[in-house]
This record gives structure tokens, sequence and C-alpha cells, in this order.
């Protein structure tokens, strides 16, 4: 279990050190301020660098559960937008997105941790040179799962989950630059 951890700490400094290296090693990049919902990264809030047509990003989220839950997400993720055109922007409106989604959810009875690769297919919509509407589908395909349970549950506990589920967002974005 702690070569998970290690593994999951090791993945996120990974993301955040290539993203701000990528940002200083290109002098064109632009940076996006995000925030969105989704399935599976949740409520969310994030950074992405963008260089020509390809972004690079890293987000974090949650969702408001009871008070025996809590639900934490990261994600890091690439898009290339490859067709469309706005007058509003030089990057172009439609995109492909893949993505790297860790999610825990803790209640009191159990801890689940699930590892997805999220690819998506969607298109910016662009409301200012500076603001847009981000819009996408694609799936969530399930690499990693751990159930560790705290204690018995006080009810019928099914764990039944598939390995693969639709997954949509939407999201707000600034160009900060």
């Amino acid at each position: 279990m702690k070569n998970h951890n290690r593994l999951f700490r090791f993945f996120i400094l990974a993301a955040i050190i290539s993203n701000f290296n990528i940002y200083q090693a290109f002098g064109q990049n632009k940076l996006n301020v995000l925030g969105g919902f989704g399935l599976p990264e949740l409520l969310n809030i994030g950074l992405n660098i963008q260089n020509n047509q390809t972004q690079f990003g890293i987000r974090i989220g949650s969702f408001p559960t009871g008070p025996d839950e809590k639900v934490f997400s990261i994600l890091g993720e690439m898009y290339y937008h490859f067709a469309g055109k706005s007058t509003l922007s030089t990057i172009r409106t439609w995109y492909v997105k893949f993505a790297l989604n860790y999610v825990r959810d803790e209640t009191k009875y159990v801890i689940d941790k699930y590892l997805y690769l999220n690819p998506r297919i969607g298109r910016d919509f662009n409301i200012s040179e500076k603001i847009g509407i981000e819009i996408g589908a694609g799936l969530i395909v399930q690499l990693y799962h751990t159930h560790n349970r705290k204690k018995p549950p006080e009810f019928l506990d099914l764990d039944i989950a598939p390995s693969v589920l639709p997954s949509i967002g939407i999201t707000l974005f600034y160009r900060i630059q």
C-alpha cells in the first residue's frame, strides 16, 4: 500500500514540475485558470499551460457530501486542439483530451481509491478574448482500484463498479496571458 501512495505522490510532483518547466521553456506559452464540474474530476479548479494548440494542466476537485464522507480528486491532463476557428482566439475550438485522474472516497466504513484514464472530445466556446467555456464527453476507464474496509457496514454493502463509464465535463476558463 505504501508503494501506491509513493507512486501517487511522485506522479503529482512530476506533473507539477513538468508544467512549470514547460511554461519556462517556451516564451509563447499562455496560462489558463479553470473551474468546472465533471465526472470523475468533480467540482474542480486548475491551471493549464497552453503552447500553440496544445495544453498541459492539473486540477484538484472535491464534491460536497455528507458529514461522514470525504471525496477528493486530482487530475493531470493534456489537450490537443485540432479543428474549428474562433474570431476571439487563435486556438482551435475542437479538442481531444487525455487525462489521468486519481479519486479518493472515504466514508466511516471504507476508503476507495481509483485511478482512471479519461479520454474526451470536446469544444471550446469563446465568450471573449479571455473567457470561455469548454464542454466535453468521453469515457472513464478504470486502471486501478483499492477497497479498504475500516469497519463492517451497518447495511448491505455492494461494491459493484463497472470498469468503463461515460465521462462528461463543463469548465469555465480564463486566459491570464
